[in-house]
Order: structure tokens, then C-alpha cells, then sequence
């Protein structure tokens, strides 16, 4: 046993923390592919991880990346007129402030806040 936060933390505890952080690295990856527009190895790698998904709030983020990707793709087709980022997250926005979040929502709203984020132009400083 290791001592986290002064308290002793199982070493399997430890290692399922790291994973999520992991996860959430891969989440940004995924991302970083969808900005790229390399939509099908986004979507390989959401696919590898959706078998080791263990928490609701890591299936809201793969829902959401999902999402993305489709409507990026539909985009791409011609067959989705437009993919207004301001919009998404300004609706994530809201959802969060709901009171009746769950850890799925939770999962769900901050992924697109991190993709839109992620896909805002920077502003040209004066």
C-alpha cells in the first residue's frame, strides 16, 4: 500500500486513477484527429476504447467524440449544412448547469466545452 493524500491507497486504486487520466488523454486525442479531419482513425480509436470504458462519465465523453465525428463526417459529405461550434458549446454550457446532471451528462457537456475550446481560432491580439 502507497499513501495518497494521507491516507493509504490500494496500488490497484492507484493504477485505475492513472487510467483515467490516460482515458483523458486519449479523449484529446481523438479530438486532436477530428481537428486534423483524420475521421477514421478517430473513429478506430474510439472504437479500441469503448471496450475498457468502466465510468458514466468516460461513456458521456466517448457519446460525445462520437458525435463529433459523425456530424465532422456528415460535413464533410455535403449531407450537414453546418457544425456551429459556438453553438455546441454554448448548449454544453447549459447542460452543466443543470441540477439534474448525472455523470454521463457530465462526460458528454465537458467534451464538446474541450472541443470547442480546442477548435476556437485564437484572437489576433491588438
Amino acid at each position: 500500500m502507497s499513501r495518497v493524500n494521507g491516507k493509504g491507497v490500494a496500488p490497484s486504486v492507484e493504477k485505475g486513477a492513472l487510467k483515467t487520466g490516460s482515458k483523458s488523454t486519449d479523449i484529446a486525442e481523438v479530438m486532436q484527429l477530428i481537428v486534423n479531419s483524420e475521421f477514421e482513425a478517430a473513429k478506430k480509436k474510439v472504437t479500441s476504447m469503448s471496450a475498457s470504458v468502466r465510468t458514466e462519465r468516460m461513456r458521456g465523453s466517448l457519446a460525445a467524440v462520437n458525435g463529433i465525428i459523425t456530424s465532422m463526417t456528415k460535413k464533410k459529405e455535403g449531407s450537414l449544412p453546418s457544425w456551429d461550434e459556438e453553438r455546441a458549446v454554448r448548449a454544453a454550457h447549459q447542460i452543466l448547469k443543470s441540477e439534474m446532471l448525472d455523470d454521463f451528462d457530465k462526460g458528454y457537456s465537458e467534451t464538446l466545452v474541450k472541443y470547442g475550446k480546442l477548435t476556437k481560432p485564437a484572437k489576433p491580439q491588438a
